[in-house]
């Protein structure tokens, strides 16, 4: 009986320590998905404001589900409309505002405004 607990703790110990290791990996790697990106980094058309709150990495690549409007803030009141996308269109997602649901929308690099990311879909989920 005492052989066979002997047995036991070594692979126990084993399974606890992979698994730890696996969870160490898993959270690590979070933040990865989620990098922040130098505003200083980012080219803005005239009249586009930097948010203020930073930017993040987008989470997907995106196309247009709903038609919306393309805006100068990332606050959807007291901002202008720089623009419109239409259902389909393939937008080019410079960052994400952390803390909000807005992605920076862009063309040639250069940031054109705001789109809500609701208005669309990741471009492996779209459906035409």
């Amino acid at each position: 009986m005492k052989i066979r607990h002997a047995l036991i703790r070594p692979r126990f110990g084993v399974v606890v320590a992979l698994s730890a290791a696996l969870i160490v990996a898993a959270f690590t790697a979070l933040p990865a998905f989620a990098a922040d990106v130098s505003a200083d980094s980012l080219k803005f058309a005239n009249g586009v404001t930097k948010a203020t709150e930073g930017y993040e990495t987008p989470a997907a690549t995106y196309i247009v589900a709903n038609p919306t409007n393309v805006f100068s803030n990332h606050f959807y009141y007291d901002t202008n409309v720089t623009g419109a996308l239409k259902r389909g269109d393939h937008v080019q997602g410079l960052a994400k505002v952390k803390g909000y649901d807005w992605l920076l929308v862009g063309r040639n690099g250069t940031g054109i405004g705001y789109v809500p990311i609701s208005m669309l879909s990741p471009a492996d989920q779209y459906h035409p």
